[in-house]
């Protein structure tokens, strides 16, 4: 498309994410199914006027400009099947859940509470598109998918979004929360589902017979890696290895809920695919690598890339 073209009927979308009280954002062109990125800004989430203020701008020039952003937060989730009974079947409570059908195999859903929570805190803003954090890594996972399911992993300080997928079909879901949370206005509002089904699980459905985390006395690891590494600041490398730790338990945890949670079909898995948002480092692989068994692979994400790509198409479907 020209520019006489992109001035009289131009597609345009402004695309964001909040990641640790920090907005990003990307404007461009919708055309030839593509996203044509012209510009990307930064806000504080404390001055979010600034957002607003580029939208207006935005709007001046091109009055219908879609709205699209990544919904992250942790009152939400996904599970196997469509049909309300499929929800049902896990704890969901339907009224309390926005809900999304995906290639007509599986459901992402998120707590309504939240969602307009979420969209409260960008008030004046119309969003014609909100994305799940699930959503964005099935797309980014799609072409790392085959027969045999595997484990990925969308990382961002603090959270995880878990999920085990084979080629045209999601086993299991699960919101990681890492470390205490404290720190973390993710938490959702009580009553609320906080794991994926709402289901409240057990750990006495673990088998005694897993090694326990604590046994395999990887911290003590970490603190003498720490001192085989000078360059490093002792206190600022214990605190990731430590968060490497509690990522690595929060995911040995929910594949034994996996292994042993008869409401999901079950197959053995060997390969992790970790998409990170934050600076995770490699330590993070070999743990998985040495202690699991497992296949583990690391590799930085943008939510932009994706979200431009799931927007286009969506977009370009509703005309």
């Amino acid at each position: 498309m020209g520019k006489l073209g992109r001035y009289f009927w131009p597609k345009t979308a402004l695309l964001f994410y909040l990641y640790e009280e920090r907005i990003y954002a990307a404007f461009g062109y919708i055309e030839d199914g593509e996203f044509d990125m012209q510009e990307r800004r930064e806000f504080e989430m404390s001055k979010a006027a600034g957002l607003h203020e580029w939208f207006e701008e935005i709007r001046q020039t091109y009055p219908k400009t879609y709205i699209c952003a990544m919904l992250d937060t942790a009152n939400q989730g996904a599970v196997p099947g469509c049909l309300k009974s499929d929800l049902e079947k896990y704890g969901i409570e339907v009224a309390l859940v926005h809900r999304l059908c995906i290639e007509n195999s599986w459901t992402a859903y998120t707590s309504i509470v939240e969602m307009k929570w979420f969209e409260q805190k960008f008030k004046g803003i119309d969003f014609d598109l909100l994305y799940s954090p699930f959503v964005l890594l099935y797309k980014k996972s799609l072409p790392l998918l085959d027969t045999k399911p595997a484990l990925f992993l969308l990382h961002q300080n603090g959270v995880a979004f878990l999920a085990i997928f084979s080629e045209g079909r999601l086993w299991y879901a699960q919101v990681l929360i890492i470390g205490s949370g404290e720190d973390s206005d993710m938490d959702g509002d009580e009553g609320e589902p906080k794991e994926p089904g709402g289901l409240s699980f057990d750990l006495e459905m673990i088998d005694e017979d897993v090694e326990s985390i604590s046994d395999l006395d990887l911290l003590g690891e970490f603190k003498e890696e720490i001192e085989q590494k000078p360059e490093l600041e002792d206190e600022s490398a214990f605190e990731l290895l430590e968060y490497n730790l509690n990522l690595f338990e929060e995911m040995k945890g929910a594949l034994s809920r996996f292994y042993h949670d008869d409401l999901y079909s079950h197959d053995f898995i060997e390969r992790v695919t970790i998409f990170d948002m934050g600076d995770l480092g490699e330590d993070l692989v070999r743990y998985i690598e040495d202690e699991l068994f497992m296949q583990a692979s690391l590799y930085s994400f943008d939510p932009i890339e994706v979200i431009s790509i799931l927007a286009v198409k969506d977009l370009e479907a509703a005309g």
